[in-house]
């Protein structure tokens, strides 16, 4: 199927950073069977039950997300354009217990499990990628877990620096509400409120809604410091 979301001058799959080492023609195979979709702020990409494949995310901004016992939701991660989703139920039979929820309106590409299980016989090459994924992402749930115990102040340090790094610039947007960025941090919105509003206090940062502007980067890294 064309993909008729995407940009036109490269298919969606040039985008994923399993897909990038394969040739053009690979990227165009592998575009030609997903099935693509525009998404909407608010709109639910999966959930538990419908989770059987993997999302590739092409524009926009989704959560991913889990329901604890209590109902509350513990956010796991915000994925951008570029990212992916959806490995954990392409190797297992087991229900996965995660959502997906788009945070802005964007793009989709879906690869049903069984056409990329081929696609893995056909190009394995895209193993020795998702390894190196699944690795990337087993040293981030650590460094989080490990975080945990540390001061709000640091992880918050540490997340707006990680941010200004991703986007190279020490003016950037937080891609999360306050209630959800607090939920990402392990602490609440509240909290969350006063450590912002001390950061600005110091003139350390400048915000202006969502958008933050790191203007004493040394004094932030020195607030991370006690992340390992």
């Amino acid at each position: 199927m064309e993909c008729c979301c995407c940009d036109e001058k490269e298919p969606c799959t040039a985008k994923i950073s399993i897909f990038q080492q394969l040739d053009r023609a690979s990227q165009e195979e592998i575009s030609n069977i997903a099935t693509h979709r525009e998404i909407k702020k608010g709109q639910m990409l999966f959930t538990p039950d419908d989770n059987h494949g993997l999302y590739l995310i092409s524009s926009g901004r989704v959560k991913v997300y889990e329901i604890t016992a209590s109902g509350k939701e513990y956010l796991l991660q915000v994925l951008l354009a570029g990212d992916f989703v959806g490995e954990e139920a392409l190797f297992s039979k087991e229900q996965t217990y995660t959502y997906g929820e788009a945070l802005s309106d964007g793009r989709v590409c879906f690869i049903d499990r069984a056409d990329f299980m081929d696609l893995l016989t056909k190009h394995p090459s895209i193993s020795l990628k998702l390894l190196e994924e699944f690795s990337k992402r087993m040293r981030h749930n650590a460094h989080q877990i490990a975080t945990n115990a540390e001061p709000v102040q640091a992880r918050l340090a540490e997340y707006l620096l990680n941010l200004s790094v991703a986007q190279d610039s020490d003016s950037f947007e937080i891609p999360l509400q306050l209630k959800e960025l607090s939920s990402y941090l392990g602490t609440t919105p509240e909290t969350l409120s006063r450590k912002l509003r001390a950061l600005e206090k110091q003139e350390i940062i400048r915000r202006q809604r969502r958008t933050i502007t790191i203007l004493k980067k040394q004094k932030l890294k020195t607030d991370a410091t006690s992340i390992g």
